[in-house]
């Protein structure tokens, strides 16, 4: 089932389950795309999220009451059909990114913090965090800031106390179950363990490219100082 609920003065939220997982990622996936070609006439963006899908909606062709009715109506279409042809495969139609990550201290400031709440070795902790396979669950905070989980649990440590003040382009990032790599220097409050020389978000082209996507599934490599500097990565700051 799921509830709607008015978010804002041009949008309305769509709630499609208390708590994420996969089969949940994928049941937003496929709203998401309905709802984008459904309402291509009415709204100015669909953005989903860990179990909520919001929609935007054009307030010169529309308002509240009819969108709230025009996506029930939608919806209940959608669970028909889901009824009866299913849900399809999640795992064989994602998309698969790597992310070469340098792991060394001089960029990875909290990682002998993470490695004592673990109980493990840095080196463990790296080899923890890379045969990880993580998902990208929703896109926020930054453009191109990509939420992933879930991390392990026993690297799942708290956010920090103080958050930084500022937290350079290209930081991996944990933070309880969730994992990141922030796209552009901002202040940020997760546990750095490594630095990626790839651009997540790339506003010199037109549009904007941004690397990672919802439901894509991400590996981390790591690698070591010479790689991360001949792909680009940066040590300055």
């Amino acid at each position: 089932m799921w509830r709607l609920q008015v978010s804002g003065d041009e949008s309305i939220t769509i709630y499609l389950a208390e708590n994420p997982s996969e089969a949940i990622l994928r049941r937003i996936q496929l709203v998401g795309n309905f709802l984008r070609e459904a309402l291509a006439e009415w709204a100015t963006d669909v953005v989903p999220s860990y179990c909520s899908i919001t929609v935007y909606y054009d307030v010169l062709k529309s308002d509240a009451a009819v969108m709230s009715e025009r996506l029930t109506s939608l919806l209940e279409s959608f669970e028909s059909d889901i009824a009866t042809h299913g849900q399809g495969d999640s795992a064989g139609s994602a998309r698969r990114v790597e992310l070469p990550v340098f792991y060394g201290a001089e960029v990875a400031p909290d990682l002998q913090r993470v490695a004592k709440f673990a109980s493990l070795s840095v080196d463990d902790v790296i080899r923890l965090h890379a045969d990880t396979e993580f998902r990208v669950y929703a896109l926020g905070f930054r453009p191109g800031f990509a939420y992933m989980g879930d991390t392990p649990p026993k690297l799942q440590v708290p956010r920090l106390d103080t958050p930084r003040r500022r937290v350079p382009e290209g930081a991996v990032a944990i933070a309880g179950p969730q994992a990141a790599v922030y796209p552009c220097v901002s202040p940020g409050g997760w546990n750095l363990i490594g630095r990626c020389p790839l651009a997540l978000f790339d506003r010199t082209e037109n549009p904007p490219k941004v690397l990672l996507q919802v439901g894509d599934r991400v590996r981390f490599r790591p690698v070591n100082r010479e790689t991360y500097l001949e792909l680009g990565g940066v040590l300055d700051d």
